[in-house]
């Protein structure tokens, strides 16, 4: 008797149990997602890989910040038109996410983590991710006002996984001739040198290929707590636009950033327009940096007068 009285128990215990953890993946992944199950080993091996990558330490608030906006849409899980998801394209979309993060994992392999301050300088290539025809196209030093000191190197080349590509590098020095790796990315076409702002910030102007021509900036701040350089989110600030912009217009590409003044600039799309062609003027954004996140405080727009709303005498 005493035997089935404890297994009723744990029968009883382990139904709340079961219940909070549907409750934990459908807040997580959305119901659809923890439904299926031929998606479980996709969510437990998302998870491993997430956390993987932020083990790195290299740019963990841009990596939060897209884990964050992947996790949003595999809930939605619904395409571009609208349209529900079957498990096979729910299924590769966790499979392209999964995708992102073992790239990011591959190219931590191949990036010096701590160098000999000189290396940086040297036009051998201290990162082997452009593994075809990799060359040092730019390298220096950067020191901010507190005389903090950072190397950097700019990379060119081609790698079997992006094609034609940039990299970027950073370290930090740590007294003795030696640099501990700041951060890196291999997420653009194009970089520009690193700069520290007045501010003392350091910025990494870049851009991304395609169509969309979309930023791969970088950018830093000094931590005093850590001791060390954080990166900032320079992705997440987009969720809160459509909200500051006129009915009817978007930026729909990258915009001109300047972190001098904490702001950017950007062409103003209109709904009809093709991709190619903004027709609706130009919006100015003012930005703040709260925590590790770049805000999007405000846009003031300069709309084509022929698409400006009229006023009512």
């Amino acid at each position: 008797m005493r035997v089935k009285l404890i297994a009723a128990a744990c029968a009883a215990l382990a139904i709340p149990a079961a219940a909070a953890q549907t409750d934990e993946c459908q807040s997580t992944y959305g119901q659809r997602a923890c439904a299926a199950p031929a998606l479980a080993p996709l969510r437990t091996e998302l998870t491993q890989k997430y956390a993987a990558v932020l083990a790195l330490g290299n740019r963990t608030a841009t990596w939060h910040a897209r884990h964050t906006q992947a996790l949003q849409a595999i809930r939605a899980a619904r395409d571009y038109d609208g349209a529900p998801l079957d498990d096979t394209a729910l299924a590769q979309q966790f499979r392209d996410v999964i995708a992102d993060y073992d790239r990011a994992l591959a190219q931590a392999e191949q990036v010096r983590m701590m160098i000999k301050t000189p290396s940086a300088r040297s036009a051998t290539c201290m990162a082997t991710w452009l593994d075809q025809g990799c060359r040092v196209s730019a390298s220096g030093i950067l020191r901010d006002a507190a005389g903090r000191t950072v190397h950097w190197q700019m990379l060119a080349g081609a790698s079997a996984a992006d094609g034609v590509g940039a990299g970027i590098l950073l370290w930090a020095e740590t007294g003795h001739g030696t640099a501990r790796l700041i951060g890196w990315s291999f997420d653009g076409v194009f970089y520009e040198p690193p700069r520290i702002t007045q501010a003392g910030l350091i910025w990494v102007p870049g851009r991304i290929a395609g169509t969309g021509d979309g930023n791969a900036d970088l950018l830093f701040a000094w931590d005093d707590a850590a001791a060390r350089w954080n990166d900032i989110d320079l992705d997440s600030w987009r969720e809160t636009l459509p909200a500051k912009l006129p009915r009817g217009f978007g930026i729909w590409k990258g915009v001109d950033y300047d972190f001098e003044g904490m702001g950017a600039t950007s062409k103003l799309w209109r709904d009809q327009d093709a991709n190619c062609c903004p027709s609706g003027g130009e919006a100015q954004l003012e930005f703040t940096i709260e925590g590790r996140r770049l805000v999007l405080r405000q846009v003031d727009v300069a709309i084509v007068e022929k698409w400006a709303p009229r006023r009512r005498d």
